[in-house]
């Protein structure tokens, strides 16, 4: 009841405001004709990186949600035999996704693989950010209007649904598709920093199952790069810790419902672009709703005390909930509709990545 589609463990404690207008229509722009229809890559080099297998609970952090296990109910033989001579990513998506199908750990380690190489060719090919329609130039970053440290603002006006940027895996990338079974795997760039639990975002979408791909953007200020500073957006209050606070609480959910001005969305590919949720002015600056599931303490507190859940599960407070829910569902299948040549697209370069 308390998680979106897509998850985010952020930082800063943030203040501010803007309202929330209707959603107008809008033409999406096409993808060139002369993209290859499988556009497969030119490897800029070899795959940076190293991948690794571990129980599931030491990677847990304080500040991000858990792991959940994905529903999946296992196919036939006949299944089975249909996908001989696919790789692990078409196998993937002609199955369905995670909560369709099991993978062995093997296939779950070569699928988090082809997974984090096509994260990071996205950012060593940025070429490919105009046929993704992400417009590097949209947004910048400057000192953030509502929190201490920095934000993401639009350059120019910015039409409702458009992709504005990406959210970098520029540290690492973990799979947990069975969390009963204790094993996540997990992709570290060459370069791995200490882990920032707060630049964490995990994919929702369904082929995923529930918050079992989790991505993770490096704390180097080195490593910002246009079209990929879906980290840096903030939400316009810091969410609650505190499970007694239930007053905070519904105040944390009323305003960040009302003033979200941009929201994720999650591709089967792995990638999680940030769309405008509203047309965007130039120079305002990118809100986003973290949700509840920013603090892993206060969803802690919350399912440990029936009280306090059956609180936020009645009366005024089960109805902000469910009108969140709602408003972000609707906006993300409206720009996943607007955007479906995107994830055409997104599809195939992973298949690509996932080519020996």
């Amino acid at each position: 009841a308390f998680s979106s589609r897509t998850r985010r463990a952020k930082r800063g404690s943030c203040r501010g405001s803007s309202s929330m207008a209707s959603v107008p229509s809008m033409s999406a722009p096409s993808v060139p004709h002369d993209l290859p229809a499988r556009a497969r890559l030119d490897r800029p080099g070899p795959f940076r990186g190293r991948a690794s297998s571990r129980g599931a609970p030491g990677h847990r952090s304080g500040r991000s949600a858990s792991f959940a296990p994905a529903r999946a109910a296992r196919q036939t033989a006949c299944l089975a035999s249909s996908t001989d001579g696919m790789n692990i990513a078409e196998k993937f998506l002609s199955g369905g996704g995670l909560r369709k199908m099991v993978l062995s750990d093997d296939e779950q380690k070569q699928l988090l693989g082809a997974v984090a190489r096509h994260l990071r060719v996205l950012q060593e090919i940025p070429d490919f950010l105009p046929h993704l329609r992400v417009d590097k130039d949209a947004v910048e970053v400057r000192l953030s209007k509502v929190c201490d440290g920095r934000g993401v603002f639009a350059t120019r006006a910015i039409p409702a649904h458009t992709l504005v940027t990406l959210y970098p895996a520029t540290n690492e990338v973990s799979l947990c598709a069975n969390a009963a079974k204790g094993v996540t795997h997990v992709w570290r760039a060459d370069d791995y920093e200490k882990p920032e639990p707060k630049y964490a975002m995990f994919n929702g979408n369904a082929y995923f199952g529930d918050g079992c791909l989790r991505i993770e953007a490096s704390p180097s200020d080195s490593k910002i790069q246009p079209g990929f500073l879906g980290h840096l957006v903030n939400d316009s209050l810091m969410p609650p810790c505190d499970a007694n606070d239930i007053e905070y609480a519904q105040k944390y959910l009323v305003q960040t419902t009302n003033d979200t001005n941009c929201h994720a969305v999650p591709f089967p590919s792995g990638a999680v672009f940030v769309a405008a949720s509203r047309d965007l002015k130039k120079d305002e600056e990118l809100l986003m709703s973290y949700t509840f599931g920013f603090d892993a303490e206060f969803m802690r507190g919350v399912n440990k005390d029936p009280e306090i859940k059956k609180q936020m599960l009645t009366n005024a407070f089960a109805a902000d909930m469910k009108v969140a829910s709602v408003k972000m569902e609707q906006l993300t299948a409206e720009t996943m509709k607007r955007n479906a040549a995107v994830e055409i697209l997104s599809r195939e370069l992973l298949v690509d990545a996932a080519e020996p």
